[in-house]
């Protein structure tokens, strides 16, 4: 493959990506405060925004199994589009519980060939680059995810709440379109003996565990917060639904912000374990601060902080999950790591639903910020089991 269209390809894929995430998390600022609109009870919106993280808990580690046997990634990656493609327009024409329930499924789905990307990327570039290649892709989460809700807020505030299910249909579209345009990079077909030792070696592996259960936690936190009771939250200071939108921008710009620095300033200076610790700990902190905001302004800047403190803590357990990993178990970790961690996405709003269904708000914010605080303690044990599968070879990863 020429250089010209490597760097044409890249370019491609980066901008798939973005449009990717404007597909699954457009909507996010708006859809609690929508769903309550039409009457559905606390503990059904939870499952309902839940639905997505059980997809994709359920689905990415076969995904990634999948997708290693009939090395045909881009096929399944344009599969998952159309699921996010088909569902929204269903919701926007018949807006009930059950449709939404359905959306948030295919969402899941879509989002389940998220480690599919990753591979993919990295395989544009050398071995040596892989690193750099996976911090690069990592930004198209909150680029992505800003620019989904920037111009879902543009759509509600001109056109309604349920125009911005339109707006993710339209970037997955996009993104199905471009993948045409892009020219797989195969790998060379592993044994069927390795890739069954892959799968086996990472199912027994505790560290893989640790590292998705604590990911699921972090996760849970801006899912429970960000996108589900603050924005109810933030409608009590008499913030319309059109602008929720700059809310979550806020936690996205600084936690794009934080991520970009981890490697640079946090990890140099902190090392990995007590920039996760500072991360976990803030988070923590701040979701229990957040009722007690006594104006927007307040809220916003308790947005912009949480933002930092995720982006710290999510990209240094991204980092340990491959840190003393073989390049060809890589994959697979990944994509049972992220299954793990999807837990969080569905158990948060679920959780929350129940908390406000039978207490207040402020005990939603409690119980996330007490169980973010408690769980980020298991962070020395999984570095001292990471750092236990370490081989003998020359490693060249950042010391821990």
């Amino acid at each position: 493959m020429s250089l010209k269209i490597l760097r044409r390809d890249v370019v491609l894929f980066f901008i798939i990506s973005l449009l990717f995430f404007v597909s699954i998390h457009a909507f996010d600022p708006f859809l609690a405060p929508y769903i309550t609109s039409l009457n559905v009870e606390a503990r059904t919106m939870g499952v309902i925004i839940g639905a997505t993280g059980l997809a994709s808990m359920l689905l990415r580690f076969p995904t990634g199994i999948l997708s290693d046997k009939f090395h045909n990634r881009k096929c399944i990656i344009q599969i998952g589009l159309l699921f996010t493609i088909l569902s929204w327009p269903m919701v926007f024409i018949h807006p009930t519980a059950e449709t939404l329930f359905i959306a948030k499924l295919a969402d899941g789905v879509t989002s389940a060939t998220w480690v599919i990307y990753n591979v993919m990327f990295v395989a544009f570039f050398p071995p040596l680059e892989a690193a750099a290649a996976i911090a690069l892709l990592s930004v198209t989460s909150p680029v992505g995810t800003f620019i989904g809700i920037t111009l879902a807020g543009f759509m509600a505030r001109h056109f309604g709440p349920q125009s911005s299910f339109l707006v993710a249909s339209m970037a997955a579209t996009l993104a199905l379109v471009l993948t045409f345009f892009i020219r797989e990079r195969r790998p060379e077909r592993a044994r069927k003996e390795a890739a069954q030792s892959a799968v086996r070696s990472q199912l027994t592996d505790k560290s893989v565990w640790y590292l998705g259960g604590l990911c699921a936690v972090v996760m849970m936190v801006p899912f429970a917060t960000r996108d589900t009771l603050t924005p109810l939250l933030a409608e009590g200071f008499g913030m319309a639904s059109a602008s929720l939108a700059t809310l979550s921008s806020i936690h996205l710009v600084f936690y794009a912000l934080s991520t970009a620095l981890c490697a640079p300033v946090f990890y140099r200076r902190l090392g990995l374990a007590k920039t996760a610790m500072i991360g976990g700990v803030l988070q923590g902190v701040i979701a229990m601060a957040m009722p007690y905001a006594p104006n927007i302004m307040v809220l916003y800047g308790l947005q912009a902080l949480a933002g930092v403190a995720f982006g710290m803590i999510l990209t240094v357990l991204n980092s340990l999950i491959v840190t003393h990993t073989p390049v060809w178990q890589q994959s697979t970790r990944v994509g049972l790591y992220q299954s793990v961690y999807s837990a969080g996405i569905f158990f948060g709003p679920v959780m929350v639903g129940y908390i406000k269904y039978y207490f207040a708000i402020k005990q939603g914010f409690l119980v996330v910020g007490i169980i973010s605080i408690i769980s980020i303690l298991l962070i020395q044990q999984i570095i001292r089991m990471v750092e236990a599968r370490r081989e003998p070879e020359p490693d060249t990863a950042p010391a821990l």
